[in-house]
């Protein structure tokens, strides 16, 4: 098969999952909280505080950015898959 038409199906079967997938596991579960993970970690390591207080910091602010986040991956996987298909069809 061709490599478009196997990122055209990658791109469908993404998308059959629905927005609320990508929004709450992709976006908040998945990019939040390792975001959050990783920034307490930082702190941590770098400027010596606290762990669990970074954490707890972090818990608060990036699964809410990660809304945005899977969103954004939920538009961009649609275009990505709109234009993929015009293309395809122009063949």
């Amino acid at each position: 098969m061709h490599d478009s038409t196997l990122e055209l199906q990658e791109l469908d079967a993404r998308i059959a999952k629905g927005k609320l997938h990508s929004i709450l596991v992709v976006g908040v579960l998945y990019w939040g909280m390792l975001t959050s993970l990783i920034v307490a970690l930082i702190n941590y390591f770098i400027w010596d505080d606290s762990f669990g207080v970074e954490l707890q910091k972090a818990l608060c602010i990036y699964p809410i950015c990660g809304i945005l986040f899977g969103w954004s991956a939920w538009v961009q996987i649609n275009h990505r898959r709109d234009k993929l298909r015009a293309n395809i069809s122009n063949r």
